[in-house]
């Protein structure tokens, strides 16, 4: 059966406070919604939402190829799973787009068959899934930030750091460690932005039993080994992963903790998996993370990491708090620090239209 009709929506959500992103910050998230729906009244989502700093493709590109690719004709969708439900589609898609396209799909037929769409043989599912807390700002901030998240239960923290502010994320990173509960984590994303020296000095500073790992820490990707074995630390790979395809396979395994994967940046769903399924064979964590997106992609997220992995690592889909109202007519709500896979899944199934504007309609 193929989809018959699609419609894609646009939205703009504020942010509750300027969110940084590279080298700037962004005040609101604007994206497309797909809908695909069936000719028995099914309808499955996709969000294509191209992060600005972060992805290649502006949201205009991203919208004129959607446009451009609902008016070919649609495969039929009676057999996808997350495996293969890139094979029939465009290979020059967009990474967002691709994303948004094979979300819609999977979405779409799973409410159609009742079941999510896996190959066999496959993990019994995860039935919630842990975050990790964002944390930033100045001090003051970010202490107030992870008191309040320890108190809901988190126990994994994530804090951006690069080499312009070495000095102040050391002292937020001490400061931490006097607070934190024993068994908490600290995850550091640099975006590689230090030297060699520059790196190995700064984690030279800190309470490295605290350091889960540091997420691309150099300008030079194929000096990770000189830095674990100057430091201890792992470095965790995520743009490396599409920058530098197949570069984690030339690294040495021990001086990685884990593949960092945002499918809308990584190369969609199909290759998120892929990707995942490389990690595990190595014993590393593969953690699902966002690039802002909003709940409807979140909760498809949240299932994805539920199949990757029984006993899932902390993933990066906590970024829902950062809206002051998210698209969705039920918010995602978190329990312990830990997101229920079924319900944020449910919940990601049921946006708010009157937060969507409609851009077209199509008959397919």
């Amino acid at each position: 059966m193929k989809p018959c009709l699609a419609t894609i929506y646009r939205y703009s959500i504020p942010f509750l406070r300027p969110v940084p992103v590279r080298r700037s910050s962004l005040g609101t998230r604007d994206g497309f919604l797909l809908a695909l729906r069936s000719p028995g009244g099914h309808t499955g989502f996709g969000e294509i939402a191209p992060l600005p700093g972060l992805h290649e493709e502006t949201l205009e590109q991203a919208g004129q190829q959607l446009t451009e690719f609902l008016r070919r004709p649609l495969q039929d969708i009676g057999n996808l799973t997350i495996g293969n439900v890139a094979d029939s589609l465009p290979k020059n898609l967009f990474p967002s787009v691709l994303t948004g396209i094979e979300m819609a799909l999977l979405n779409l037929q799973a409410g159609m068959k009742g079941a999510f769409p896996l190959p066999q043989p496959y993990n019994r599912p995860a039935k919630i899934l842990p975050l990790n807390a964002l944390l930033f700002g100045d001090t003051p901030t970010v202490l107030e930030q992870a008191a309040a998240f320890s108190r809901q239960g988190y126990r994994t923290f994530k804090l951006k750091v690069n080499a312009h502010n070495a000095e102040a994320a050391s002292e937020q990173l001490n400061a931490l460690n006097r607070t934190l509960p024993k068994d908490a984590l600290i995850r550091l994303d640099s975006n590689r932005s230090f030297g060699l020296a520059e790196a190995a000095s700064f984690l030279d500073t800190l309470p490295k039993e605290r350091i889960a790992y540091i997420e691309e820490p150099l300008r030079r990707t194929p000096e990770i080994p000189e830095l674990f074995r100057r430091t201890g630390v792992r470095s965790a790979l995520d743009e490396s992963l599409w920058q530098h395809p197949g570069i984690h396979s030339r690294l040495p395994t021990e001086s990685l903790g884990g593949f960092v994967l945002k499918p809308s940046r990584i190369g969609g769903v199909a290759a998120t998996v892929k990707l995942a399924a490389e990690a595990h064979s190595l014993g590393l964590p593969a953690v699902i993370g966002s690039a802002f997106e909003t709940g409807v992609s979140l909760g498809f997220f949240v299932r994805i990491a539920s199949l990757l992995d029984p006993d899932p690592p902390a993933c990066g889909l906590d970024t829902f708090r950062q809206f002051r109202r998210d698209i969705l007519a039920e918010p995602l709500t978190v329990e312990g620090g830990n997101l229920s896979v079924e319900e944020a899944y449910r919940k990601s199934l049921r946006p708010e239209f009157s937060m969507l504007k409609t851009v077209g309609e199509w008959t397919l």
